[in-house]
């Protein structure tokens, strides 16, 4: 058995809606895809997701553009 994000194996949705506009959120995927290999900030950003039980993704608005990170906990499957 093994942790994976629901996510990112499109077993779950994303739910909620943006607080400026209120349209559905689009999962923007996870963060460390929009980082380099080699960024001096995605520690600090994206904290310590190996090994952990979250996955960050970026939450975005299609609307007005607003985004958010959130973590998604890893399920055992």
């Amino acid at each position: 058995m093994e942790l994976s994000c629901p996510l990112c194996n499109g077993m779950k949705d994303v739910k909620g809606h943006c607080p400026r506009c209120n349209t559905k959120w689009e999962d923007g995927g996870m963060v460390n895809n929009y980082l380099g290999p080699y960024s001096p900030y995605e520690d600090q950003l994206i904290g310590d997701v190996e090994g952990g039980e979250d996955c960050i993704h970026l939450l975005y608005c299609p609307i007005c553009g607003y985004d958010q990170r959130v973590g998604v906990q890893k399920i055992t499957i």
